[in-house]
């Protein structure tokens, strides 16, 4: 299994904004992608203006299929108007898990 996280940081009083988004066009906008497993919202606890976006995805190639569809640029577009600067996203592979997953195949 793979992973993208997306970390960000919200203009103030704006996290009710990115939550509607999320819940509007994110997670609808990832069902139509093969493999995807989950589309997860964090938000921080700690620092109310911090979150992060978690995708997981069966295979490396489906992760790769997303990123070649233009989606995320599309998706993260649509947050410009609600974040202080530039969010990073970093990719990792699922090597140890509590639950059940499949074993790298590709």
């Amino acid at each position: 299994m793979y992973v993208r996280m997306t970390f960000f940081k919200v203009k103030p009083g704006m996290m009710d904004h990115l939550r509607n988004i999320y819940v509007n066009d994110v997670i609808p906008a990832h069902k139509s992608h093969k493999g995807i497993r989950f589309v997860h919202l964090f938000e921080c606890m700690d620092a109310v203006d911090e979150g992060i976006s978690v995708t997981a995805w069966d295979t490396k190639g489906d992760l790769e299929a997303y990123e070649r569809s233009g989606d995320y640029q599309r998706i993260l577009a649509l947050f410009g108007e609600v974040l202080t600067g530039p969010s990073t996203l970093k990719s990792y592979e699922v090597t140890a898990s509590s639950e059940p997953m499949i074993l790298r195949i590709f």
